[in-house]
C-alpha cells in the first residue's frame, strides 16, 4: 500500500481578473525593482530566452521565458506569441500565458493571462531604469513605437517624473495619433504625434525605442541625442545608429547573458564590436547598490532591456497572492486524491 496522493488544483486567472488584481503604479514599480535587486544579488536563476521561430511559415514566433526567484519562492514559465500582423485581425500583437510553480515540489500553483502583465512589467523595468539612469528633472520624453507596452512606459514615466511633454512616433499614423490621444486623456500630459524622429529626439531627456521593425533600421542617429539624455531600447531589431552605443558614457543591460543571444544590439555583439567590456552594469547591480547608476548630469546613457522571466514571476506572484486573499479566479483540478 502506497501513501495517498494529495489532490492538486491550480488557480486560473483570465485577463480581466489579472488587470483587476494588478498593483497600482508605485507598488508595481516597487515589485519589479525588488526582482531586479534579487537578480543583482544573484538570488535568481535565469536561463536565456528560448524561441519557437515560425517566421518561415507565418509572420510570428513564440518567446519562452523561464526563471526562479529565491525571495518569491516561485519558479515560472511564460510563453508569449509575437505576431506583428495581429492588428489586422483586431488582436494584440502579443498574447501570453504565465504559469507559476512551487520550486520545492514542481507543482503548478497558478496559470494566468500574461498579456497585459507583460506590458506592465515592461513599463516598470523602463521606469526603474529611468529612476536610476535618467536625470531627476527630466521633462521631455520621446517614445518611438506604439505597441502594447508603450502606454505603460509613458504612464509610469509620468508618475516618476514631472513631465512637460511626451512625443510619440510610430510607423502608422493612426497608431501614434491614437496613443497620443490616450496619453492626453488618461495621463494628462501634453502629448503630440510626430514624424520627424531627429527633431523629436534632439532635445528629449528620455528616449524610449519600442519598435516592431522587420529589419534593422537606424531610427535614432548618434547626433540626435543630447548631453545628459537616457536612451531605453528593447525592440527586437536594432533601431539605433550602429555608432550610437559607442558614443554613450554608459551602457546598461538587464542581463548580459540574454543579450548575447539576440535583440536590439545583438548585431554589434555578433560582429565582435560590442563586448562585455563595453557594459557598465546590469540594471540589477545598480538597483542593489553594487554599481553606480547616473553619476553626472551630462552623462549619455543607453539602457537595453530584453525583458526576462524574473519580472514576470515577481508581478505574477503579487497578483496570485491577491487572488488568493480575495478568492478570485477559477480553481482547476489537476490531480484527484487517490490511494492504491
Amino acid at each position: 500500500m502506497t501513501a495517498a496522493a494529495r489532490s492538486i488544483s491550480l488557480r486560473f486567472l483570465n485577463r480581466a481578473q489579472v488587470e483587476s488584481l494588478s498593483p497600482g503604479a508605485d507598488e508595481l514599480v516597487s515589485v519589479i525593482e525588488a526582482g531586479l535587486r534579487a537578480h543583482g544579488r544573484k538570488e535568481t536563476v535565469l536561463p536565456p530566452k528560448a524561441h519557437l521561430v515560425l517566421d518561415h511559415l507565418v509572420n510570428g514566433h513564440f518567446n519562452i521565458l523561464s526563471g526562479y526567484v529565491g525571495s518569491a519562492r516561485r519558479a515560472g514559465v511564460k510563453v508569449i506569441g509575437d505576431y506583428v500582423d495581429n492588428w489586422k485581425r483586431h488582436l494584440p500583437s502579443e498574447v501570453a500565458l504565465l504559469t507559476l510553480y512551487d520550486p520545492e515540489t514542481g507543482v503548478p500553483s497558478c496559470i494566468m493571462d500574461a498579456t497585459s502583465l507583460t506590458w506592465q512589467r515592461t513599463g516598470a523595468v523602463t521606469c526603474v531604469g529611468a529612476r536610476h539612469l535618467a536625470k531627476a528633472d527630466s521633462r521631455i520624453v520621446t517614445h518611438i513605437g506604439a505597441r502594447g507596452t508603450a502606454f505603460q512606459n509613458l504612464k509610469l514615466l509620468a508618475n516618476e517624473f514631472d513631465l512637460a511633454e511626451i512625443r510619440v512616433a510610430s510607423r502608422r499614423s493612426e497608431s501614434r495619433e491614437r496613443l497620443a490621444a490616450r496619453v492626453r486623456e488618461e495621463i494628462g500630459v501634453s502629448c503630440v504625434a510626430v514624424e520627424d524622429l531627429d527633431g523629436a529626439c534632439r532635445d528629449a531627456d528620455i528616449i524610449v525605442e519600442a519598435t516592431r521593425l522587420e529589419r534593422p533600421t537606424s531610427l535614432i542617429s548618434a547626433n540626435a541625442v543630447k548631453s545628459g539624455a537616457l536612451i531605453v531600447t528593447y525592440g527586437w531589431m536594432m533601431a539605433v545608429d550602429p555608432e550610437l552605443p559607442f558614443r554613450m558614457d554608459k551602457l546598461v543591460v538587464d542581463d548580459w547573458e540574454q543579450c548575447r543571444h539576440g535583440g536590439a544590439l545583438y548585431p554589434l555583439i555578433e560582429s565582435g564590436r560590442l563586448t562585455d567590456g563595453h557594459i557598465h552594469a546590469e540594471i540589477g547591480e545598480i538597483v542593489c547598490g553594487a554599481k553606480p547608476g547616473r553619476e553626472h548630469r551630462d552623462e549619455r546613457i543607453l539602457f537595453w532591456h530584453r525583458g526576462f522571466a524574473i519580472s514576470d514571476i515577481m508581478l505574477g506572484c503579487a497578483i496570485e497572492a491577491r487572488a488568493e486573499k480575495e478568492s478570485v479566479g477559477t480553481m482547476l483540478p489537476l490531480l484527484e486524491a487517490m490511494e492504491e
